[in-house]
């Protein structure tokens, strides 16, 4: 009896093994699930336009704005005695001004941001972009282009601003080499320089506020060889809050359009070496 006990026991136990040992191989054959990577698509190319149409926006404003009255009146009175010497037809068609040009420039630029945001906003969209950031998107372009109809120079340069605002809220959605934290230190850079001129002190004052709290999550972020240009920013931020607190203009215009440079220079170092 105990010699049969033994058979079956030795009989269990071996087909107790061979059952482990082949559920062991099919694990093993079975293919394993490759795990999921939500890998971000690169920046598309409309909305690369639309920042660099933005940027030729600020550029001709400023130089209509900045262009000194003496030579406006100069350009006047050239026009006054070309049309003097001029034959009757050809004072038909009125030679454009750098003004006149600049304003071109402009309204291009505006008309190009509406096609490409046209072609962006279904992208972005398909990228999980909020509703509340794609109208505020389009309202701001709205918004741009009713200033540049009306000729507001000043106005111009904060609304095209405004547009820039979004840019690195899209950019979010995509594969970008530098952090998109660095674009909103330069859209609070830019929003105190402009408003600087009307002297809308409260708005600046929360420009700063905003600008010291993007720097608290941006720097740690920073690769060592940003240092240098860390510390250049930091020293730009305490000379443009010494600025702010004068409420003088001018002295703040120019501190703010200094640490644009200390951002840019943030922005190349920030950047992977290729």
């Amino acid at each position: 009896m105990r010699k049969y006990s033994k058979i079956v026991c030795a009989i269990f136990i071996f087909l107790l093994l061979f059952n482990l040992s082949g559920c062991k191989n099919k694990q093993q054959n079975k293919p394993q699930k490759k795990p999921q990577t939500s890998q971000k698509t690169e920046v598309p190319k409309e909305l690369s336009k639309i920042e660099k149409d933005i940027e030729k926006i600020i550029k001709e404003a400023q130089k209509i704005k900045e262009k000194p009255q003496s030579d406006q009146e100069k350009q006047s009175d050239k026009e006054e005695k070309d049309k003097k010497d001029k034959k009757e037809e050809d004072k038909k068609t009125p030679k454009k001004t750098p003004e006149d040009k600049s304003w071109e420039e402009i309204n291009k630029a505006i008309k190009d941001i509406h096609t490409d945001w046209n072609s962006l906003a279904p992208l972005v969209t398909k990228e999980g972009a909020k509703l509340n950031l794609i109208n505020s998107m389009s309202a701001a372009i709205n918004d741009l282009t009713i200033m540049a109809n009306k000729k507001s120079k000043i106005d111009v340069l904060i609304y095209a601003n405004n547009v820039y605002k979004y840019i690195p809220d899209l950019e979010d959605l995509f594969q970008t080499e530098a952090p998109t934290d660095i674009k909103r230190l330069k859209f609070y850079a830019q929003d105190i320089a402009f408003k600087s001129e009307v002297q809308k002190w409260e708005e600046i004052s929360k420009d700063l506020i905003d600008i010291n709290s993007v720097w608290q999550t941006l720097k740690p972020k920073l690769p060592k060889e940003a240092k240098n240009s860390a510390d250049k920013f930091e020293a730009g931020v305490t000379e443009l809050q010494k600025a702010i607190k004068s409420q003088n203009k001018v002295l703040t215009k120019i501190k703010a359009e200094v640490l644009l440079q200390d951002i840019k220079s943030l922005e190349k170092t920030a950047k992977p070496k290729k």
